[in-house]
């Protein structure tokens, strides 16, 4: 429980729902001792659920003057397993397109690090249920996203896979040397990972574009 609440702290300082959340986790720690199981994991989904929307709620009154439009179409069947995607000054971009307002463009290029992903339907404790930083072997660093001027709208992709027991993952040469080689297919392949147990992208320009 101590966890959850700390995440939850960490991941919310602004929030407006941080004052519930506070009190719930002072009351959680008060009756923790006089819980039953079932009971403790009511808490603690409830702590989770907070932490999440009040991720999301941050954002909210930036968005209500630059909107983040929904990917539509064919592109938005991408778009499965309930994986959210959230960067620091602007919110959750999951299947959704980065606006030129707001510096956000500029600042997801040049400014913000890797995004804070969460995942709903982890297994209960694991760290992608609340964006906690996740552990294992780094096999490539976090390169941002770098479109091009005067190309339009890219998509930048971000898939779940679980992977197999035993299994150690790696990056063929050429993909370490440039990420236009990486062939996410052939990699879930060649490492035995399967199909994606969750997928999600988001599209962003570059802010320097030609007047048409």
């Amino acid at each position: 429980m101590l966890a959850g609440v700390t995440t939850a702290r960490r991941l919310c300082p602004y929030c407006t729902e941080y004052a519930a959340l506070k009190l719930m986790a002072e009351k959680v720690m008060r009756i923790v001792g006089a819980l039953d199981p079932h009971e403790v994991a009511m808490w603690r989904a409830r702590l989770l659920h907070l932490c999440h929307f009040s991720l999301v709620g941050l954002f909210s009154i930036i968005q209500a003057t630059c909107d983040l439009d929904p990917i539509t179409g064919d592109d938005a069947e991408f778009c499965r397993g309930g994986l959210h995607v959230v960067y620091p000054g602007i919110g959750d971009v999951s299947c959704k397109h980065i606006p030129l307002c707001q510096n956000f463009t500029h600042d997801l290029i040049n400014v913000w690090g890797p995004p804070v992903v969460t995942f709903p339907n982890a297994q209960e404790g694991h760290d992608l249920l609340c964006g906690k930083s996740l552990k294992g072997r780094i096999i490539t660093e976090y390169n941002g996203p770098s479109p091009p001027v005067n190309t339009g709208y890219h998509r930048y992709e971000i898939s779940l896979y679980l992977q197999p027991p035993g299994s150690s993952p790696s990056l063929l040469s050429s993909e370490s040397e440039f990420r236009g080689n990486f062939d996410p297919d052939a990699f879930a392949l060649r490492n035995n990972l399967g199909k994606p147990v969750a997928t999600t992208e988001f599209k962003a320009k570059n802010p320097i574009q030609k007047s048409l």
